[in-house]
Order: structure tokens, then sequence, then C-alpha cells
């Protein structure tokens, strides 16, 4: 299914880039640089992203930015411990992953706006390295007359029993490893800003990690995987500059 979409995206920017010219009626004063910020959401989790551009023609900008989300798997699913106010968990959850993605990439204007108040779409691509942060997931474990401690998550003696609620994503960084990958991200965006220098809308299209080697298990006896596809829709908002 993404397959398919990848395609179609593929197949409408290759076809605007062809079809599209200069209308007669449109201005020629150029917003030359242009910078936004967004927030990501994705099939496989959350983050945000920025971008910077700058005119190297008329309807195309040269773009560098960066993106970061959570990677979930797709069959995580949380549960809660017996404890009404508990953190929900993710029982057979080993590893959580993050990456970081500083891109370079391009968009090209497909449909101007032509007065105030207009819809402009442009195409977008960007690519980059891939910077995968694997943390192992450590859970609130009940003892015996004793309050419930950190442990990493062991399978094989933790169970949805013993285990409370999740601890603080940030325990158990210490022991990350870094995963070096490839990005990829293929998108649509449209502004709806009234402002003739604003930026405010959103965009979506199909975003790609790929780190070689290993598979990076972030779920127990399931289907892993070292390459992580999603659909996003991403909320931006920035500002055009002469």
């Amino acid at each position: 299914m993404y397959k398919s979409y990848l395609y179609l995206i593929f197949i409408f920017m290759c076809g605007s880039l062809f079809a599209q010219e200069v209308d007669n009626g449109e201005s020629k004063v150029l917003m030359r640089r242009d910078y936004s910020v967004g927030l990501n959401f994705n099939t496989r989790g959350w983050g945000f992203a920025f971008d910077y551009g700058w005119q190297k023609d008329y309807k195309y900008k040269q773009t560098v930015g960066f993106t970061c989300t959570n990677i979930r798997h797709e069959k995580e699913h949380k549960i809660y411990g017996a404890l009404s106010n508990s953190k929900g968990y993710y029982l057979g959850k080993l590893e959580s992953l993050v990456s970081f993605r500083p891109h370079y990439g391009g968009k090209f204007i497909l449909f101007k706006a032509k007065r105030e108040n207009g819809i402009e779409i442009t195409a977008k691509w960007h690519a980059g390295p891939s910077f995968g942060l694997v943390k192992p997931v450590y859970l609130k474990i009940e003892k015996i007359n004793t309050q419930a401690i950190d442990e990493r998550y062991d399978p094989t003696i933790h169970n949805s029993g013993n285990i409370t609620a999740r601890s603080s994503w940030f325990k158990g960084l210490g022991d990350s490893k870094m995963r070096m990958g490839a990005f990829g991200k293929f998108g649509f965006d449209f502004n709806f800003s009234a402002l003739k220098n604003g930026i405010s809308g959103g965009e979506f299209g199909v975003m790609m990690d790929y780190f070689p080697g290993k598979d990076i298990v972030i779920m127990y006896n399931n289907d892993n995987s070292n390459f992580f596809t999603s659909l996003y829709l991403q909320f931006n908002l920035g500002q055009k500059l002469y």
C-alpha cells in the first residue's frame, strides 16, 4: 500500500514539473527565502520539522532542514496497569526508536496563489542521513514488600502481572545505541495563509528510513525490520522573506 502511494506521488510530481509554466498574469516579485516549523503526525509516530528554503528560479526553491520523529512498530498496543493513575506501556516492546534527520531537498510550486486568501500548492522532496537512536525500554516492576522499581524490560520474566507502568523515557538513555541510515520524504504542501509573506497550512506525503545491517528489534516475538515507511500529515507555520 505504501509503495502505491509513493508511485502516485512520484507520477503526479513528474507530470506537474513538465506541465507547469509561468502565467503571464502572475507577479514576478519573488519571496527569495522562507522558513517554516511543523508538527508531524505519521502512521508510526509523531515529531517536529524545520525547513529553510532559498530561490533557485521562479518556481523552484532549494531547501535544507531537519525532521525528528519516533518510529513505532505497527503491532504496538498500549495497556495500563492495575493502578488508575498508572502510565500506559507497550507489552512486548523491547526498544524505542527515534530518528534525527538533517536533510537537503527542494520544492516546486504547482499552483501559485493568484490573490490574497488563495491557496498555494507545492511539491516537496527531502533526502539525507537518518540517525536512529535505539533505546532499551524500562518499566516499573512490582516487587514483594517494596515499591515498584525501574527495570529493563525482559519478556521472559516480566508480564502484565508484575508490570505496573512505564518508566520515564529517559530511563536507560545511557544504554542507547546509534544506527546510521538514510532518509527520504516526498509530499505536497498547501499554504492557506491570507498574508502574502505568511506560511500557514499543512502537507501530506510519505517518509522512509533505511538502516543498513541487522533488523532493529522493537517488538519481542514479532516481525521486525531495518526499513520503515510511513504516511504523514504535517502542520506548518512560517514566513516568506525577500
